[in-house]
């Protein structure tokens, strides 16, 4: 009897442990199944360099009682945290990224604000063998498509442009049986990321994208063909810059129109296309401008349509 209740409460003693480290674990602690291999770096380099907790709290310039309960396992790194940890122990930007990513990425709970600080500080050092892995590993739920799309709009904006077209690429790939803007803007930017020297590649971007156009909103639509028929001009496509010339004078005309019906004259700011859309095509059909001077401050902006003779 005396056996079966030491046992009973063996067993009951383990579970109150092992409920307290998924707690510990859930409000941000360690992760049962991940090695802290960053912290165990961390620990060595302190006793390889015989400094204390203080000592590199102060030189890394991160609070010694969080420096302290990240090494006890009780907090996680976060990216900021680790740049100033990668830099006191004299190594180079990035250094434990990839550990970092199986510590906190792959064998943690998936914490979006953890994901989108590495994701642009992966793009800022170029590491796109990094950004891989981690759009990779969290790309098998849909839910991250829209923030990974946002994230990629932000490193376009910022001219990270090889890091942008990763995560647009994947974004596209998790979206390809959609029919949303957001996908023909992943195609929209990729396009425009891809156009180079080589004339061979501006064509293969240019047909894989053109499908997508009238997926996007008006607006951007015009911006888009002016584009494409920018490509085909320099491909001397002739065909294909009358064609894309005369839809840019159908929309530009219908979005001068819209910007003229009195409900919208009461509006404040509205989206415009890029300044100057401006295309010629020289060599039959066309002449479509549309010059949109200070859109939003003049009254009436000015759409020029002119059907040139052959």
């Amino acid at each position: 009897m005396n056996a079966l209740l030491t046992t009973v409460i063996f067993y009951l003693v383990i579970k109150v442990k092992l409920f307290k480290l998924m707690v510990l674990s859930v409000k941000g602690g360690f992760d049962l199944k991940s090695a802290p291999a960053i912290l165990a770096e961390l620990e060595n380099y302190l006793k390889r360099e015989a400094i204390t907790k203080t000592q590199f709290a102060e030189r890394s310039g991160i609070h010694s009682g969080t420096l302290s309960n990240m090494i006890r396992g009780r907090r996680p790194i976060a990216i900021q945290q680790l740049d100033r940890i990668t830099q006191a122990m004299g190594q180079d930007e990035g250094f434990f990224y990839n550990l970092y990513i199986d510590n906190y990425i792959i064998d943690s709970s998936r914490d979006w604000r953890r994901i989108g600080a590495l994701l642009q500080r992966c793009a800022d050092l170029n590491k796109l063998d990094c950004i891989q892995r981690i759009v990779q590993h969290v790309m098998d739920n849909l839910m991250y498509s829209p923030m990974l799309f946002d994230t990629a709009e932000a490193l376009f904006a910022k001219d990270r442009l090889a890091a942008a077209a990763l995560l647009y690429e994947y974004v596209a790939e998790s979206e390809r049986s959609q029919h949303s803007e957001r996908l023909a803007l992943c195609h929209y930017r990729l396009f425009t990321i891809a156009l180079g020297d080589n004339q061979d590649d501006n064509l293969r971007a240019a047909d894989r994208f053109e499908p997508f156009v009238e997926r996007l909103d008006e607006v951007d639509q015009l911006d888009a063909l002016k584009e494409l028929a920018n490509t085909y001009r320099s491909l001397q496509r002739w065909d294909k810059v009358d064609e894309l010339a005369g839809k840019m004078g159908h929309k530009a005309r219908i979005q001068y129109e819209l910007q003229q019906a009195p409900h919208r004259k009461s509006e404040e700011s509205h989206k415009a296309p890029g300044r100057p859309l401006f295309f010629i095509s020289p060599t039959a059909t066309y002449c479509v401008g549309m010059c949109v001077m200070s859109w939003g401050i003049m009254s009436r902006p000015l759409f020029i349509s002119i059907v040139m003779p052959i």
